[in-house]
């Protein structure tokens, strides 16, 4: 069974997913970033990058899918200005693992 990757956010950051093989979904308009993330999910992805500072936008969005086993949404560090997002999303993750806040 393959699972497909998908990269979501600022083109610059999209360039180094598409050069690996992912599917690239660059974000030009925040106000259509909430629909297109709901249909790159309802899609056959395993995995979906999406950088931080289109996440902290869509936070109600992500948390819809945080219970489900697919597709497993990842936020990452973007090239513009950073915030503490992607740090409280994985700590968040380690402490529902592992029942301990290891930050």
């Amino acid at each position: 069974m393959n699972t497909n990757i998908a990269a979501m956010g600022e083109k610059d950051i999209m360039l180094i997913f598409k050069a690996v093989g992912a599917d690239v979904f660059p974000v030009r308009d925040i106000n259509k970033a909430s629909s297109m993330l709901k249909k790159i999910a309802r899609e056959n992805y395993g995995i979906i990058f999406i950088t931080e500072t289109i996440a902290s936008k869509l936070d109600s969005v992500i948390k819809e899918y945080a219970e489900m086993v697919k597709p497993s949404i990842v936020v990452i560090p973007g090239l513009g200005e950073k915030s503490n997002y992607a740090i409280e999303v994985l700590r968040n993750a380690i402490i529902k693992a592992s029942g301990t806040d290891v930050f």
